[in-house]
């Protein structure tokens, strides 16, 4: 009997003791709670994502980095590779000095005033008086304006460089600005290439020319004059092509645009006019503003899938608990 009943409290004391571990367990789910259960299983699913969004991102990433490391290495052993005499653009720009006398401005303006005769002569005159000339003008004006068309027109004025910033701010005290620009054009480069091409072809004039007095026979003549007349028709152009930059150069052009202020009291316009059009306008509109409401709901819905997903999984946690615990 002793050994039944020491067999029996052994046996208790085993139970006793998986009762209070269960009852244990249970008790420390019961302590985190729904929302503890909830904010550690939606950590490690935002861990999960980052980690696997940043390893995507890294490894192609790292292989660009390697091509474009591996494409300059190749252009620097090319670079290393020409020989001394090979000529290159980049050559032949180290040779080029840059010249701020070579520079061509231009401008532009646009201005409402109130008496486009007036203003159109006061410009003029004021290019005049700048040593100035106006290369061309163009104007529309009425005696009395029709269908409420203002007067306007434009004058395209050439005025010494040096005086090109002057007038510029001086045209527009004429009247209301409604837009203003400024532009450089630095034709350096182009201009010592058409010089040095002129040098060269005067140097050859002057050969031909030599090759013409020694000349003994017809045919020798013949070719001589006809290679003669070929270089003085380049040594023409290229010397128009200069004179029109030193022209372009030391005279800057600026177009005047001028509108005169309309007053609007010789018309009546009636507000109901095109009423069909804008409330039709103003549907189809609306329309396009529900559907693309519709169409980010859509979008947005789609986007919060997984976070419901985990939403499920830890309502579904508490659930268990809450079952078990009862």
């Amino acid at each position: 009997m002793d050994k039944k009943e020491n067999h029996q409290i052994i046996e208790h004391e085993k139970g006793f003791t998986r009762k209070t571990r269960k009852k244990s367990f249970k008790n420390r789910l019961k302590q985190w709670g729904f929302w503890k259960v909830f904010l550690v299983t939606a950590f490690i699913v935002m861990f999960l994502v980052i980690l696997g969004s940043t390893m995507i991102r890294f490894f192609p990433g790292t292989a660009k980095v390697s091509d474009s490391l591996g494409t300059s290495n190749e252009a620097v052993s090319k670079s290393d590779q020409a020989l001394p005499g090979e000529s290159s653009s980049s050559v032949a720009d180290s040779n080029f000095q840059f010249d701020v006398t070579k520079i061509i401005y231009s401008g532009n303006i646009s201005l409402y005033v109130d008496d486009f005769q007036s203003t159109f002569e006061k410009i003029a005159a004021y290019t005049l008086a700048q040593e100035g000339f106006v290369q061309n003008a163009s104007s529309s004006t009425t005696e009395i304006n029709q269908n409420n068309v203002p007067n306007s027109g434009y004058l395209t004025i050439r005025v010494p460089a040096a005086k090109f910033t002057e007038a510029m701010k001086e045209i527009q005290s004429y009247g209301t600005p409604i837009s203003s620009s400024i532009n450089s054009t630095n034709i350096s480069q182009q201009y010592q290439d058409v010089q040095g091409q002129l040098d060269n072809l005067k140097i050859e004039e002057a050969r031909l020319l030599d090759y013409l007095n020694q000349a003994e026979n017809t045919s020798d003549l013949l070719l001589i004059e006809t290679e003669l007349n070929r270089v003085r028709t380049e040594i023409d152009n290229r010397t128009t092509m200069i004179k029109n930059w030193d022209n372009e150069i030391n005279y800057s052009t600026i177009i005047v645009s001028l509108s005169e202020k309309a007053i609007g009291t010789s018309t009546v316009e009636s507000p109901f006019s095109g009423l069909v059009q804008k409330i039709t306008q103003g549907f189809i509109a609306s329309i396009n503003i529900i559907l693309t409401g519709l169409a980010m709901l859509i979008v947005l819905m789609v986007r919060l899938i997984p976070f419901a997903a985990v939403l499920g999984v830890a309502y579904l946690i508490y659930r268990q608990i809450k079952k078990n615990k009862n």
